[in-house]
């Protein structure tokens, strides 16, 4: 549960416009120069977090989902579903009509999780594109512009504990175009998807970030720093503005974050404890001897004798 909560809450304060306009600002080019507000002004409707479907045919189903069994669906992982879904509508140069962005943005722990994160992200592009067919752009015949209103996508990824060696670093995976013979003036419109990963230091590392919006999410997903203290340095060193909603959020990532952190503790203690009594058990048959034994150990000196018993009886030694 702590850890729903937890990736909930982490994607609820992603989904908050100020600061995903402060992301868009970095990394979506379009936004270069725009100002936060006008950005945050830019992202239109709701901010969709875990609603909208990754897997083929589900992106655009809306309701209809709903019943569906998802049991053992894409090996046991359940439906897909994007972290977070929006969309800007940008003004057009020289007061031509908005251009419209769908941008995904995912939190993700790991920045090595089995496979390689980039190729996860184009996948994502390529299926924000194909679900546009029949919403966005049409193929049929009587379509004058079919395949030229396919609108550019963005996939961003936050990986919150990468290696040093990637950390305090964005890297971006684009269409570009080049002559294998020739060449020619033609420009045409190509660049529709674009990968980007954010890499933020597992060790909390920034102090040679010159950027500045790694070291806010830097400072965000700190863990040394208490949700207070979160707060205020979004609101004073970055000018965050944040709702009372928010700052809740925020204060809750700590909690969350601790009462895994100390759940894992304790597990990774409990295993120690078992398999010291159970290594003891070989030597020392008689159990109050057992149990001394045990807690003259600085681990696990608190150990009760009802746990011990547990292990004592748990364990048996092999013949």
């Amino acid at each position: 549960p702590d850890k729903i909560r937890l990736d909930m809450t982490v994607k609820n304060i992603l989904a908050y416009k100020p600061l995903l306009a402060r992301i868009f600002k970095e990394v979506v080019s379009e936004c270069r120069d725009m100002n936060y507000d006008e950005i945050e002004a830019c992202i239109e409707g709701d901010v969709l977090v875990s609603k909208v479907y990754v897997d083929s045919g589900l992106t655009n189903a809306g309701e209809r989902i709903d019943g569906l069994n998802t049991e053992a669906y894409l090996n046991e992982e359940g439906l897909d579903r994007y972290d977070i879904r929006t969309y800007l509508r940008l003004p057009g140069k020289g007061g031509s009509e908005f251009i419209k962005l769908i941008i995904n943005l995912e939190a993700q722990n790991e920045d090595k999780p089995g496979y390689d994160l980039p190729l996860r992200a184009l996948f994502y592009c390529c299926r924000m594109i194909s679900a546009q067919q029949g919403v966005e752009f049409t193929t049929d015949s009587d379509d004058p512009v079919k395949y030229g209103n396919i609108k550019k996508v963005y996939s961003i990824w936050l990986c919150t504990k990468a290696a040093q060696i990637r950390a305090n670093s964005i890297e971006v995976y684009s269409i570009d175009k080049s002559f294998l013979f020739g060449s020619n003036s033609d420009d045409p419109r190509y660049d529709i998807l674009n990968a980007i990963i954010i890499y933020i230091s597992k060790n909390h590392d920034h102090e040679n970030a010159e950027n500045e919006m790694i070291r806010m999410l830097t400072d965000l997903f700190d863990k040394r720093i208490t949700g207070a203290e979160k707060v205020m340095k979004l609101k004073s060193v970055y000018g965050l503005k944040m709702t009372r909603e928010v700052e809740s959020e925020v204060k809750g990532l700590c909690t969350y974050a601790d009462a895994i952190e100390n759940e894992a503790t304790a597990k990774e203690n409990e295993r120690g404890l078992k398999a010291l009594v159970k290594s003891l058990k070989v030597y020392v048959k008689d159990f109050d001897e057992l149990y001394t034994a045990v807690t003259n150990n600085e681990n696990y000196e608190n150990a009760s004798r009802e746990t011990v018993m547990k292990y004592y009886n748990e364990t048996t030694v092999s013949s």
